[in-house]
């Protein structure tokens, strides 16, 4: 097989892979319109308490970016924060 026709192919390929994900994925508010109606109620109940979460982690992550410790140098609030769910 030449290049070029290794080129045609590749691109084939991903362009196949693309159009599947766009057309058999579905998006998250297609996602939350399909659970049922008790499932959807939890999910907006803790919509609040996952961004919080997200919010925290973020900020954590953050504050470690403005460190020169390296990544797995953990600080001593993850550490315990890790070690009282346990």
């Amino acid at each position: 097989m030449s290049f070029r026709k290794g080129i045609i192919a590749v691109t084939g390929i991903m362009g196949v892979a693309v159009l599947l994900r766009y057309t058999i994925v579905p998006d998250e508010d297609k996602m939350i319109r399909s659970l049922s109606p008790e499932l959807r109620a939890e999910y907006e109940r803790n919509k609040g308490k996952r961004r919080e979460q997200h919010d925290a982690i973020m900020a954590q992550i953050l504050e470690n970016s403005k460190s020169d410790k390296p990544i797995w140098d953990v600080s001593p609030s993850v550490k315990r924060a890790a070690d009282e769910s346990k």
